[in-house]
């Protein structure tokens, strides 16, 4: 992959080349790593809501340095927050990779099945 992509843009394209049948994973990696995936992104959301939940400003008294204080960490949550839809992006872009790898096992495992049947109809 080129240097100038993003870790990102680079899962997305692996998730691609997984989606076209060019990129062949090991089928109980991929289940295990897709499991794993949905697992870290379903927390890492539910860190978000209540991340974002937060960015609003704090009750830090009603003098200046305590507005000041407050906004800072809700700046601070708020990247905090994009950081996090940073990472869920990547875990999407993996779980998708993995993801069209399993349905393509699923879809050769029930084409072989179909195949034997048939051969085992005419024996």
């Amino acid at each position: 992959m080129s240097g100038g992509l993003s870790m990102a843009d680079q899962l997305m394209a692996f998730a691609g080349q997984a989606k076209a049948g060019e990129l062949v994973l090991d089928p109980d990696v991929a289940k295990e790593c897709a499991d794993a995936c949905a697992e870290a992104i379903e927390s890492l959301r539910d860190t978000r809501r209540r991340m974002s939940n937060q960015t609003g400003l704090l009750p830090l008294g009603d003098f200046e340095c305590g507005h000041q204080l407050a906004q800072i960490l809700s700046d601070t949550t708020q990247q905090f927050v994009d950081r996090l839809d940073d990472h869920i992006l990547c875990l999407t872009a993996i779980h998708d990779m993995v993801g069209a790898q399993i349905a393509e096992s699923l879809t050769t495992d029930e084409q072989t099945a179909q195949a034997m049947a048939r051969v085992s109809g005419q024996l």
